[in-house]
């Protein structure tokens, strides 16, 4: 029942974040569609990062813990824009060589910005006795309007020997619907003490890798790794923790648009498919997290803040046996 529950609430999360994502980006070429995507890439890069840790003690051997964390990146104005480039487009027309389009004066919205601009096309083919243009200009789609990109993930800790633990994340593929298709995503990290090596230490240390994928549709990839040392200290039910991380984010994207190509038999302008295949990285590199743990037998209840490109507040509640 309560897998179903937390599935349930992630069907909501990812349906109401993932929507229209797919239709939007497709209408852009590469140059463009890596500029209005790359906000999606470093938020959800960001967002699943966090959670990874809520204390640097390590779990003992063979004790578990279950839990589910809540993250909410805040996206600054400077990436909700971008100014688009022009398509490289042209035709030929009395031997002379006329672009198609203008170069574009005004931003567009990013994947979280709001209005969409417009490319307008080039003002010296209404001159050309005969040819249409009424089709020619551009119109980019709009953003999704969000200050902040939620994210709601479960995980599963399990204690190792040696000091280590093995976390575990993910949700198998389910179709959203006939627009997005499929989403899914997993991932796997392992955590590693350190003090354990240093005796009579007062507080835990240790370092943590973690690995994580996840698809949208047909058409998007997320890979994200992270890099976490750790350290924690707790004061009765109390528990501090905090980290220095490095991470690093990759989209690849997969889709078909379309371009407007000059027909000399028909003097016209027409529809024609073009395949689209590029990847990106996001900005979300080093980070600084802060948090707070509070235990009442198996139950955890615990929130954090990390300072990097996005900032995240992160919140979870777990058991651990």
């Amino acid at each position: 029942m309560k897998k179903f529950f937390v599935s349930l609430l992630l069907v909501i999360f990812v349906t109401s974040l993932f929507a229209g994502v797919q239709e939007k980006l497709e209408k852009f070429g590469e140059d463009n569609g890596k500029e209005y995507i790359k906000p999606f890439v470093t938020s959800y890069g960001t967002n699943f990062n966090s959670g990874l840790f809520n204390t640097a003690k390590v779990l003992k051997p063979f004790r578990f813990g279950v839990m589910v964390n809540m993250m909410l990146a805040f996206v600054p104005d400077e990436d909700k824009t971008f100014m688009p480039t022009r398509p490289d487009l042209s035709m030929e027309y009395n031997t002379q060589t006329y672009y198609l389009y203008e170069e574009p004066t005004g931003e567009t919205a990013t994947v979280f910005g709001k209005d969409g601009g417009t490319i307008i096309h080039n003002p010296d083919l209404d001159a050309i006795p005969g040819l249409d243009v009424s089709n020619l200009d551009i119109d980019l789609p709009n953003g999704g309007n969000l200050p902040a990109v939620p994210l709601m993930v479960p995980q599963l800790n399990v204690g190792l020997p040696a000091g280590n633990e093995l976390m575990i994340r993910g949700l198998p593929k389910f179709e959203v619907n006939k627009d997005i298709g499929e989403v899914g995503f997993w991932g796997i990290g392992l955590k590693h003490s350190v003090s354990q090596y240093i005796p009579l230490i007062p507080i835990d240390i240790a370092i943590q890798g973690a690995y994580q994928s996840m698809v949208v549709g047909d058409i998007l990839e997320l890979n994200n790794f992270a890099v976490n040392a750790e350290i924690s200290k707790k004061l009765l039910m109390w528990t501090l923790y905090g980290g220095l991380g490095y991470e690093s984010t990759k989209l690849t994207a997969d889709y078909e648009t379309e371009i407007m190509f000059y027909n000399e038999d028909t003097t016209s302008f027409d529809l024609q498919p073009l395949d689209i295949d590029f990847e990106i990285e996001g900005d979300n590199n080093f980070r600084t997290t802060f948090g707070v743990r509070y235990s009442l037998l198996l139950l955890k209840l615990y929130a954090d803040y990390t300072i990097s490109k996005y900032s995240v507040v992160n919140a979870g509640i777990g058991i651990s046996f």
